[in-house]
């Protein structure tokens, strides 16, 4: 089942064609439960966010990888249409989210291992579905597979959870992206996904840099072979820049440039067009020219955004 090429939201594309590529963002959420918490997790408005992806585009960008997945707010029929008027190539997530953005009666919560892994090829190979598993479009489909861990790990529910997106993603031969709490419990759930056949050069841990004092433990991870991608660029609830800048110029100096990946896991609250702090087009406008003046090589920029993608989803 494995391809070579990589399914966005509009066909399919090489690995070479991603050019700058953010690899976990949100553009376009729907209603979940999660939002009732946090009211920055629902965001459809699609032209505030068509005006992103275009000041994303104009600033250099080619590529976004959507990280919200099947039946968590996830609209890959908006995605395609966001898609086709900003000349952003989007890749759709299929997989699953923390079990915080599913209502209590949802199949997430009692489906077995088989069920779900079925239903995550099936969005990667004959087209994504909605909530109810009725196939929107044979020729919409998902490019990437989502997981999540909460902090204390890939227990009980999660670790079905976990074992059916690595399932799927070994069997199609695409990556999965993991969402940690702060990096928390990532090496036993790399240790699950591997059991699963998943390899380690197809699994992207998300979110460790919401810790960027201690890179013991961004080291640790880096040394199974999965890439880092940091994400919590000018969260200033975590950390500012010149901490983020600190943490990647040492994990360069340690090596490990080659398995980084730099985005901003968007949301309502990042987003300016909906009145949020910075914009998709961060990275391109802002925080690189930061890295530069950290002494940051242009040479190790263009590996962690452009080059390192490509390694990502090539086999």
């Amino acid at each position: 089942m494995i391809n070579n090429k990589i399914q966005t939201v509009c066909g399919e594309i090489y690995p070479e064609q991603l050019g700058h590529c953010q690899m976990h963002e949100h553009i376009f959420v729907r209603y979940t439960p999660a939002a009732d918490a946090n009211s920055a997790l629902c965001f459809d408005d699609e032209a505030k966010s068509i005006k992103e992806l275009q000041d994303y585009y104009r600033s250099g960008g080619t590529t976004m990888i959507d990280a919200q997945p099947w039946s968590a707010g996830r609209d890959i029929q908006a995605l395609a249409r966001l898609s086709r008027v900003s000349g952003v190539q989007i890749v759709a997530s299929t997989g699953y989210h923390l079990l915080a953005f599913y209502s209590p009666d949802h199949w997430i919560h009692f489906a077995d291992q088989h069920q779900l892994t079925d239903l995550f090829i099936r969005e990667l190979t004959s087209g994504a579905e909605c909530q109810d598993f009725r196939m929107i479009d044979p020729d919409l489909k998902a490019g990437i597979v989502k997981a999540a861990i909460p902090a204390e790990g890939p227990a009980g529910r999660y670790e079905i959870l976990l074992r059916s997106a690595a399932q799927a993603a070994a069997f199609t031969g695409v990556p999965l992206l993991m969402h940690t709490e702060k990096g928390k419990n990532a090496i036993p759930a790399i240790r699950i996904c591997v059991e699963e056949g998943l390899q380690t050069g197809h699994i992207v841990i998300c979110h460790a840099d919401r810790q960027a004092e201690d890179f013991s433990v961004h080291e640790e991870i880096a040394a199974t072979g999965v890439f880092l991608d940091y994400d919590t660029i000018h969260r200033l609830a975590y950390h500012d820049d010149q901490q983020e800048c600190r943490l990647i110029s040492h994990m360069i100096e340690a090596g490990y440039c080659s398995k980084i990946l730099l985005s901003l896991d968007t949301t309502a609250k990042r987003l300016r067009s909906y009145g949020g702090e910075i914009g998709l087009d961060y990275l391109l406008t802002t925080f690189l020219d930061q890295l530069l003046s950290f002494g940051i090589s242009e040479e190790n920029l263009h590996r962690m955004m452009r080059e390192n993608p490509v390694r990502v989803f090539s086999l």
